[in-house]
């Protein structure tokens, strides 16, 4: 540990400077440090990990899990095409996780006002994020809170409750809630459970989307139950942000819907863009009947 500031830390710099070492950015000490280049990317990566779950998933990468994903394709691309058409899908299709384990998944909470949305959020993140009032259009902006369930890093985001108003502002709010509604990778339509369902929460119901259904407010009587209000709506997770009920089984239901089969441990995974867009073409190639094409695209991402 080093006392005294910034300048301080400089001035131990400098001597380390003195006596040898050479100063350099973290990227640089992961290319110098790693055996390969996806090794060193996962090295990259793995300090920006906000979770053990995905840290694990990266270290497994920087200790040679792709790599030897890679040689087992290149040596298989001339043997059996068939096979190994079989197998990079399935590199592919973890590469749809891979690519998350940063940036993670954005949960949209959306519903009419007061149907508890802002209290459902903190109640997730497990602090107070949102202004939870009774008065409806509390929320007119999105606020995001980060969190993470079984391990996987999402941002749970709260929106303005939808409904007809002829206020301009929450106007503006409620058509922000429609944007971040279309762009979620998984929308929590919240009804409240102790008011009767109205023609709003039909078209919510109807909205398309991954989406899982919530019935809020369990501490307070039943207005309606899933099975007879909902029936087509799927498996529905009743809670109650007040008292916690159901949270631990609605984080289950969260995780389960962004990623239904989590990679074996130690398997090879894809975890950038670049690497998947290599993949395919490599799939494409072989495809197409261009073996050697294909063998020159994956020798290329090994590096």
């Amino acid at each position: 540990q080093c006392h005294g500031g910034p300048a301080a830390v400089e001035l131990v710099f400098d001597a380390l400077e003195a006596a040898g070492v050479v100063r350099v950015e973290s990227g640089e000490f992961a290319r110098r440090a790693a055996e390969s280049p996806i090794r060193a990317a996962a090295l990259e990566d793995l300090a920006r990990a906000s979770t053990l779950r995905t840290a694990e998933i990266l270290l497994e990468q920087a200790r040679g899990a792709l790599d030897a994903e890679l040689d087992r394709l290149i040596a298989l691309v001339e043997l059996d095409r068939a096979r190994a058409i079989a197998d990079l899908d399935r590199l592919i299709e973890r590469g749809r996780i891979g690519v998350r384990l940063i940036s993670g998944w954005r949960v949209v909470i959306a519903g009419r006002p007061n149907v508890g949305k802002s209290r459902l959020l903190n109640a997730l993140a497990g602090y107070d994020r949102a202004i939870v009032d009774p008065v409806p259009g509390t929320t007119r902006d999105v606020v995001t809170a980060a969190s993470a369930f079984e391990g996987w890093p999402v941002d749970l985001v709260d929106t303005a409750g939808v409904r007809g108003t002829e206020d301009r502002i929450e106007r503006s709010g409620i058509a922000r809630a429609h944007r971040e509604h279309r762009r979620a990778d998984l929308l929590l339509k919240v009804f409240d459970r102790s008011r009767p369902l109205e023609a709003g929460d039909a078209r919510l119901l109807a909205a398309e989307g991954s989406a899982l259904v919530v019935a809020s407010k369990a501490d307070l009587p039943a207005s309606w139950t899933p099975e007879t209000a909902i029936p087509d709506a799927g498996a529905v997770v009743t809670v109650s942000a007040e008292r916690g009920d159901g949270l631990e089984a609605l984080g289950r239901a969260i995780a389960g819907r962004l990623v239904p089969v989590p990679p074996e441990a130690g398997s090879g995974l894809p975890f950038r863009p670049e690497q998947v867009d290599a993949l395919h073409a490599a799939r494409e190639a072989i495809a197409s009947g261009a073996v050697r094409e294909a063998s020159a695209v994956l020798r290329a991402l090994r590096g």
